[in-house]
């Protein structure tokens, strides 16, 4: 009974405005809100409007009237204020807010403008984690980065130590970008990679440090295997030689020592001082052979048979006898 009192009382309203109002009001835009944030949804115009009607999905929720204290229904009385321009504000956003706001505006005379908000209310980005495949990459022919997220995510992004990874080799988006795989791994790939999940109204993001191990090439494997067995085979050439070396070495410092160690039978000796080998033809000559009459040098000496060393001297009864001599010679 009073919505339809309501009703004539604006159409009697509507006859007898008057002509020539303008109005201007925002153009139409969507509203991105996170969830439990208010929903606040501003309109104006140049000239003051008799009515505002709002609605909600299809269903007028409320009323503005100028001058009038405004009118909210039952399903959103304890969320849903209308401010003095008309304006609205929805307090305490729900999953169930999303959707289709229109808001006609009616000026005496004037037809009527309508703006419509696209309301979308989105949960808060969180755990983002990033989940590596296989854990040992070497061998394997690509590894897979992983990102999993919780809340409402539109977007996911990569960057290795800060760039943006794209869809490019050895790089593979794959499952709406939530997996980045690398084709062919190696070493250059190591780095810090980092995903992003985000909305419009919240984002994440988690790290994955990737470490791919330096592997070697067939060719470089057997060109290493090479160098070693040569290295080897040169590091035994050189002991032996060595080992030779030193062997001749003494053998023939043992040769010299030998040869130079004075042999009796080979140096003799004479009183003049020379030293004569038996080779020498002049070892043979009788001038190598002296005779001293002195009891204290080498060589030839007379012993007698008297006592020199007597005080007096007596005949002898008995002639002297053969002299005895004997023959000494210094080597």
């Amino acid at each position: 009974m009073g919505y339809a009192i309501l009703t004539a009382t604006l159409l009697l309203l509507i006859q007898y405005g008057r002509e020539g109002a303008a109005v201007t009001a925002n153009s139409n835009s969507t509203l991105n809100v996170l969830t439990g944030n208010n929903i606040s949804l501003n309109i104006s115009y140049t000239t003051p409007p008799l009515t505002v009607t709002w609605t909600i999905n299809g269903v007028v929720q409320a009323i503005w009237i100028n001058n009038s204290k405004p009118q909210v229904f039952q399903s959103y009385a304890d969320r849903l204020s209308l401010l003095e321009n008309g304006s609205l504000l929805l307090a305490k956003s729900t999953k169930k807010d999303n959707g289709s706001y229109i808001a006609t505006i009616t000026v005496v005379g004037e037809p009527q403008a309508t703006l419509t908000f696209q309301v979308k209310i989105y949960d808060p980005v969180v755990n983002v984690t990033v989940v590596q495949s296989p854990q040992v990459v070497s061998g394997n022919t690509a590894v897979n980065l992983s990102c999993k997220a919780s809340g409402d995510v539109e977007l996911v992004s990569w960057t290795k130590n800060g760039q943006i990874v794209g869809n490019s080799d050895p790089y593979s988006l794959l499952d709406g970008n939530y997996t980045l795989q690398i084709k062919n791994p190696d070493s250059t790939y190591s780095g810090n990679y980092t995903c992003n999940a985000s909305n419009p109204v919240s984002w994440s993001d988690a790290s994955w440090g990737l470490t791919i191990p330096y592997t070697l090439s067939g060719g470089a494997i057997a060109g290493i295997v090479i160098g070693s067995v040569a290295g080897a085979i040169l590091l035994i050439l050189l002991i032996v030689l060595l080992v030779f070396c030193i062997r001749k070495r003494k053998h023939a410092l043992g040769k010299k020592k030998k040869t130079e160690k004075p042999q009796h039978k080979d140096v003799l000796r004479t009183v003049s001082g020379n030293t004569l080998s038996p080779d020498d033809p002049a070892y043979f000559t009788m001038n190598n052979i002296m005779y001293r009459n002195s009891s204290i040098s080498m060589g030839s000496y007379i012993m007698n048979s008297t006592d020199n060393t007597s005080e007096h001297k007596s005949p002898s009864p008995n002639p002297p006898s053969p002299t005895k001599i004997k023959h000494a010679t210094q080597v």
